[in-house]
């Protein structure tokens, strides 16, 4: 199942990352790799097989008795100082202080333990009262100072407590078997004792080696190279379950003599609490607790393994309910757009996982602890809850810096006093790259400290930091290209969240500027352009940039209209044009520091060209804007173009007709409101008729009013020519006649 799920983690990192195919077996490596380094330390490798060989031979030679060796005296005297007096430290500077020392406080535990639990077993209460737990402590305190005298360099640091204190029990029973069976006389040195093999070397190591045992004292300290006081070696601490389940079936023959403890192990083992069970258990029926501490799964007994799997379930069922109620509230992110709310989300998911972190924790140590898990089940589970509980406290500080990083942006704005939308999305895209960073250290930290937990030695994790050189060597040196690119256009600040840019072909808001990549917002859609594409490209910024950075910001608006070819427009249309249009854009409150103008281009065309700044906060308004005032300045045009109209009278029209026909013209259009007659003058003689350009200008707010006002003035110019007999020529029907002729 972990490989299932390491595999699916180095697929999804593949896939998000788009990394090439080939870092998939590499990675795949590295994770094995991390396997194999933790498989030796949790099975003895590289020990001496010859544990106990001599003792293993039939011999006919009687055994010593440990009162009949020469360091018992001193065995009795060391074991009364530890019970009386426990200041001194186990490990001392010759093997005869370590190993006397270590043994005579292991018996004097395992006498206290039995002592102590009688003597307060049979008091009222379910548990033990404050003397008990006194008289305890103290006993837990040397054990420990026991155990000190164990190298546990071998073990993996997550499992290395655990495993210390249970090498420390076996190991005494070793000792057990080894005093009490030795058939020589066995001197343990209280100097320092040259092992010759080590003649010529640099650093010479010593050790010394109990006789007919594969147990070594040394000096020698991978983790403290200048030590010079004596440990049981790391090889025989790692060796000390494979010792002990070769003479454990020895121990009951050992029973009843002096500092021999033949129930340490099992009642360790067997029994919840650390070295003293809890008094409730030991109060239970004896023989309801013989089946409960029956072993059925590595020789762990049902109880512990009961409770252990209600503490996990416990564990993996809040888990769930936690996990889905942010899945749920990662979710909720597409539906809700708030920008000023995304803090309060971000808390409520950091919430939701930081209770996960010191429970996966409490569910490791209740388990390792208090049920006494021993052997591979202890090593399988603690690595496991190391792994949940380091994945648990990464993804925390994700989500931790994440809110922080909100809430301070927010922060942010509310004390610079302008707490507009695009205020708060420029200024949490300026800090949360930071905090992102400083999440991505912090997770590289805990990173390497879980590896240090599983086994890895320090220089192994250092070889493994080279995997991220290699995947930009395989395929991520776009990522890193990226990642520069995204910190220039935050340094050099070509675009800001908010404005209105063109990035290459592309148009629209600004609405992220990550580490990765820039969100555009068109018309269309998002798009996510590329750091390194963004800036390789040419960027034009619309947005009307103030003096002040915390000023609003603005889009620029051109708008750029050809006129009809078929539309001869003069000097006059021109400046009509230019009046109306500015008159229009200065009253428009949505249109900033206009600028009108015409282009005259090459062929007779006019285009017209009117530049603004305008508030827009999404695509929305600004084409709603944009149609709005192009609408208006199509009807303006042709509003111009209507104005100006011509006036043919036929040639039959008398010189006092032609005298009059300004002033009728005049009276009616002035006649009109908002309506005003510039001129009207005999412009041409054309081929059937005086023609009289009539130049008016309105400034009507309403095209369709004004285009009712030009039918009025038609109908009017119609009934006064009736009036005074001018006659409006038809060429269609003189032509007819010139032709019938």
């Amino acid at each position: 199942m972990t490989l299932y799920l390491c595999l699916s983690t180095i697929y999804e990192m593949q896939k998000e990352m788009k990394l090439n195919k080939r870092i998939i077996p590499f990675l795949l490596g590295v994770y094995l790799s991390v396997l194999l380094s933790i498989i030796p330390s949790v099975a003895v490798s590289g020990v001496q097989n010859e544990s106990l060989t001599e003792s293993a031979y039939i011999s006919s030679e009687v055994s010593i008795p440990l009162r009949d060796q020469p360091f018992y005296d001193e065995l009795l005297t060391r074991a009364d100082a530890w019970l009386h007096t426990p200041i001194a430290e186990v490990v001392g500077t010759n093997p005869r202080d370590t190993l006397l020392n270590f043994y005579a406080v292991m018996a004097d535990i395992g006498l206290l333990i039995d002592e102590i639990s009688a003597k307060y077993q049979t008091k009222p209460g379910l548990f033990w009262d404050r003397n008990a737990l006194v008289e305890m402590e103290k006993a837990e305190a040397l054990f420990d100072s026991a155990v000190k005298a164990l190298d546990g360099s071998l073990f993996p640091r997550g499992v290395r407590k655990y495993l210390k204190d249970e090498a420390a029990i076996q190991l005494k029973h070793v000792l057990d078997y080894a005093f009490y069976s030795s058939r020589t006389s066995i001197d343990i040195p209280n100097y320092f004792e040259l092992d010759p093999r080590t003649e010529g070397k640099i650093k010479e190591v010593k050790y010394w080696r109990l006789p007919g045992t594969s147990i070594v004292l040394t000096n020698s300290i991978e983790d403290n190279p200048s030590n010079e006081d004596y440990f049981f070696s790391a090889e025989t601490v790692a060796s000390a379950s494979e010792m002990y389940d070769q003479i454990r079936h020895f121990n009951p023959e050992l029973k009843g003599n002096p500092f021999v403890t033949d129930t340490f192990y099992n009642d360790f083992i067997h029994t919840p609490g650390h070295l003293f069970p809890p008094k409730w258990y030991l109060n239970l029926e004896p023989g309801f607790r013989t089946f409960i501490e029956t072993e059925v799964f590595f020789g762990e007994p049902i109880f512990q393994l009961l409770l252990a799997a209600v503490s996990v379930a416990l564990f993996l069922l809040i888990s769930v309910f936690l996990f889905s109620r942010l899945i749920k509230s990662l979710r909720n992110q597409a539906i809700s757009s708030n920008a000023w709310t995304k803090d309060t989300t971000a808390w409520h998911r950091a919430l939701l996982i930081l209770p996960l972190v010191p429970l996966a924790k409490i569910t490791e140590i209740f388990i390792d602890e208090y049920l006494n898990f021993t052997g591979l089940p202890l090593v399988v589970f603690t690595i496991s809850f190391e792994i949940v509980y380091f994945t648990l406290f990464v993804l925390f500080v994700f989500l931790l810096f994440e809110a922080i990083g909100r809430s301070v942006s927010e922060l942010f704005v509310k004390v610079s006093g302008r707490q507009e939308v695009w205020n708060l999305l420029r200024t949490t895209n300026r800090v949360m790259p930071l905090c992102r960073i400083s999440a991505g250290i912090v997770s590289i930290f805990l990173i390497y400290r879980m590896l240090i937990q599983l086994g890895l030695s320090p220089t192994l994790v250092l070889a493994l930091s080279t995997v991220p050189g290699l995947a930009i060597g395989l395929g991520a040196s776009k990522l890193l290209s990226n990642l520069f690119a995204g910190l220039s256009l935050q340094t050099d600040r070509p675009v800001r969240v908010g404005e209105f840019c063109g990035i290459g072909d592309d148009l629209g808001f600004i609405t992220k500027i990550g580490l990765r990549s820039v969100e555009l917002q068109t018309a269309t859609g998002i798009i996510t352009i590329p750091n390194a594409v963004a800036e390789e490209s040419i960027v034009t910024n619309y947005s009307r940039n103030q003096l002040e950075s915390s000023s609003l910001v603005l889009q620029c608006l051109e708008i750029r209209l050809d006129i009809d070819f078929e539309i001869i427009f003069g000097p006059d249309h021109i400046n009509d044009l230019l009046m109306l249009v500015r008159r229009y854009v200065t009253q428009l409150e949505c249109f900033a520091k206009p600028i009108v103008t015409v282009e005259l281009i090459p062929g007779g065309h006019t285009t017209l060209v009117c530049i603004g700044t305008i508030d827009a906060q999404s695509w929305i308004q600004y084409l709603s804007i944009k149609e709005s005032i192009t609408v208006r300045l199509n009807q303006l045009i042709s509003q111009v173009s209507k104005s100006h109209f011509t006036l043919s009278v036929s040639y039959e029209t008398s010189d006092a007709q032609l005298l009059i026909v300004p002033s009728l013209v005049e009276e009616i259009v002035n006649g009109i409101s908002e309506f005003q007659l510039k001129a009207c003058r005999l412009m041409e003689i054309s081929e059937f008729s005086y023609d009289f350009k009539c130049h008016t200008f309105a400034q009507c707010d309403s095209y369709n009013y004004f285009k009712d006002c030009i039918n009025s003035i038609n109908l009017a110019l119609l009934t006064k020519l009736a009036e005074n007999e001018i006659v409006i020529p038809y060429p269609t029907a003189i032509e007819i006649q010139k032709d019938g002729g």
